[in-house]
């Protein structure tokens, strides 16, 4: 392990001591590592895949923190205030592609253009020189049609594209014809050397690293070796530097293996001077790094540019996906054509098991059931004309398409058809179903019990679905009672007095037949917009940052309030034409009741996909991966329909969940 160079760190691009990061302890990815890097210098650094190269990169731009130990870029801690890094004055090539696929070259560019502050004018005037130094096809090809080597050359060139003071490039090389890689390193030291441009670089042709100033070797989160390229060949005696690096690595693996059991944590008094003049800086940092770079992000203002190329990408990554598009606008007319389809209409079809004593029995689906229901005055005195009232109050109940009658011989067949599924409900009537109903109504006092037992309508119900049942309640009892009213009316009586003494009168609010439609529709309506929001928001961040896009956009300087600003202001639109397409569906196509001023309606649903949008970026920071976020999102779900009175009545629910 190579012994940090005494030097002076402001004088340094890089400057790092001490430093430990790991994702999940005790395993760490780099453990008290140190690296040295004058400014003005190109730095290659080698190494193999997992050995923390990628990881050490990211905590110098500033996208990572290290649990301890001290970085510094440029002059300055990254996060800093001023120091540019994460910013302009960085240029970050990663070692994924970390480019939008729908984009152009021109429109790539544009993007990262922007953020990093520069001109449309110098833009273009850059692109123009990156396309033909780097020999890419038109600028106006997507990127996702480029071949594997153009899209990486796509990705330097925007690294490359606002003249940094500090590029960082992660196997810039890969898949590069030979003559363009030695074209790009002529290019690399001539920026280092005019500009004084520090560069560092991570390469698997390790040969071709010989024209950087400095090389370190890195295996295992050690830094084995850090000296120019003649300077390592004349120490470890080799001809040339791949002979170097696996001496080394021989080296470093024999002396793990003897001391496998006794690793421990070095001590970092050696250190202590250095550490002592930026101690208050570095705790900072180590110890409360999210809430310092939250308030880091606070006093960041943002810039027209900036805004312009995140509101630019958020559009353009909308359009260009347009079946993506289309299903967003056309998933919640979808879900709200089948609500009010679906939803509160009245059960039709109902079949119902009837035994009727009074009559005899025909077959299944006819009754030969003459009625009759007369009633006149002789000499002042009521006489009534009374037959078989069953059969007039089935003619009641045949009105509509509610119920559908079918006719049994014995109440046993009647209970066996409900209990086979065959019917919802059994009706029976008595022999003398008829003289009894008569005598309950010119007697309300002192009728006999058997009286009225036969004059009432025994029913057995298959009360399996409680909103059939109410149904089927409601319906015999509301026939019942406009049966029972025609009768005392052709009778002479005031029908009056068969009502319950309680009246209802007009409702306050509501109607007198209350939709369940009517009263699920806003709450529906809330539902789909609000998860409509969590899963474009959820999905679209997680792609982001599973892409390295997020990293990137970070890397030249945008804090996350731009980032989430600019989703906000997007995601703000497509809400609304949702919104309207559902309450056009809605109240226009589908005539639901809408009560109160509309554009309140609007404004109270934006906020509810407001709500889901915070939701989906909550989701999103938990969750790593798509599939988990999905998995979050549609868990939601049920609580959320269940909690929020929309099946059923908060009131009816214990204190603690209201």
């Amino acid at each position: 392990m190579s012994k940090p160079k005494k030097v002076n760190k402001i004088d340094c691009a890089v400057y790092v001591r001490n430093a430990w990061k790991s994702y999940k302890k005790p395993n760490y990815v780099f453990t008290g590592l140190h690296m040295t890097m004058m400014k003005g210098s190109i730095y290659a650094l080698l190494g193999a895949s997992g050995c923390g190269k990628t990881t050490l990169l990211s905590c110098i731009v500033g996208i990572r923190y290290l649990d301890s130990g001290d970085i510094w870029v440029l002059g300055g801690k990254p996060g800093s205030r001023g120091s540019g890094v994460p910013g302009n004055r960085v240029g970050y090539m990663p070692q994924e592609l970390a480019l939008y696929g729908d984009f152009s070259i021109k429109e790539t560019m544009l993007y990262f253009g922007w953020i990093c502050g520069l001109k449309t004018k110098e833009i273009k005037s850059r692109i123009a020189f990156l396309v033909k130094f780097l020999e890419l096809p038109p600028a106006e090809r997507l990127v996702k049609n480029l071949s594997g080597g153009q899209q990486r050359r796509v990705s330097l060139g925007a690294a490359m594209l606002h003249t940094p003071d500090l590029l960082i490039l992660d196997e810039p090389t890969v898949g590069v014809d030979p003559i363009l890689r030695a074209n790009i390193w002529n290019y690399l030291v001539t920026e280092s050397k005019e500009r004084n441009c520090s560069i560092i670089i991570t390469t698997h042709y390790i040969e071709e690293a010989k024209q950087a100033q400095t090389i370190g070797i890195m295996r295992s989160g050690h830094l084995l070796a850090e000296e120019s390229p003649p300077q390592l060949l004349q120490t470890y005696k080799c001809s040339n530097l791949e002979e170097v690096f696996l001496k080394l690595s021989r080296a470093q693996q024999s002396q793990q293996d003897a001391e496998e059991e006794q690793q421990r944590r070095p001590s970092r008094k050696e250190f202590k001077e250095e550490e002592e003049e930026h101690t208050g800086d570095s705790t900072l940092q180590e110890q409360h790094g999210c809430c310092y770079k939250f308030c880091h992000d606070l006093r960041n203002l943002t810039s027209c540019g900036r805004l312009r190329a995140l509101m630019t990408k958020n559009t353009l990554r909308l359009v260009r996906n347009i079946a993506g598009l289309l299903f967003m606008f056309a998933l919640p007319v979808i879900q709200v054509v089948l609500f009010c389809i679906c939803i509160g209409g009245n059960p039709r079809d109902l079949t119902i098991a009837v035994m009727n004593k009074e009559v005899n029995y025909t077959n299944l689906t006819y009754l030969d059931c003459p009625s009759r229901a007369k009633c006149y005055l002789v000499n002042g005195t009521p006489t009534y004309e009374m037959e078989n009232l069953s059969c007039l109050y089935l003619t009641y109940l045949e009105d509509g398409d509610t119920f559908m009658q079918e006719f049994y011989p014995d109440v046993d067949s009647c209970h066996e058809a409900v209990r086979n599924g065959s019917a919802w409900g059994c009706l029976y009537f008595n022999p003398n179903f008829t003289n009894a109903l008569v005598e309950r109504m010119k007697k309300f006092i002192a009728l006999r019990e058997e009286v009225l037992d036969l004059s009432e309508i025994q029913v057995w119900l298959d009360m399996s679905n409680q909103q059939i049942d109410l149904t089927i309640e409601r319906k015999l009892g509301l026939e019942f009672t406009n049966f029972a009213v025609d009768i005392l009316k052709d009778c002479f009586v005031n029908p009056h007095i068969i009502m319950p003494p309680v009246v209802f009168h007009k409702p306050i609010y509501g109607l007198e037949e209350p939709s369940f439609t009517d009263f699920s529709a806003s709450g529906t309506l809330l539902t789909i917009v609000f998860f409509l929001a969590v899963s474009l928001t959820a999905s679209s961040m997680i792609t982001e940052r599973t892409e390295g896009l997020l990293d990137r956009t970070r890397v030249s300087g945008v804090n996350l309030g731009e980032i989430l600003f600019s989703h906000v202001v997007i995601q703000f639109f497509v809400m609304l034409g949702q919104t309207i397409l559902a309450l056009v569906f809605m109240i226009v196509v589908f005539d639901v009741d809408c009560v109160g001023r509309l554009e309140l309606i609007v404004v109270l649903t934006l906020l509810q996909g407001l709500c889901g949008m915070c939701f989906g970026f909550v989701i999103s920071s938990v969750c790593t991966q798509e599939r988990n976020a999905v998995q979050l999102s549609l868990g939601s779900f049920y609580p959320v329909l269940l909690l929020s009175g929309i099946i059923w009545p908060t009131e009816a629910m214990p204190y603690w969940l209201r």
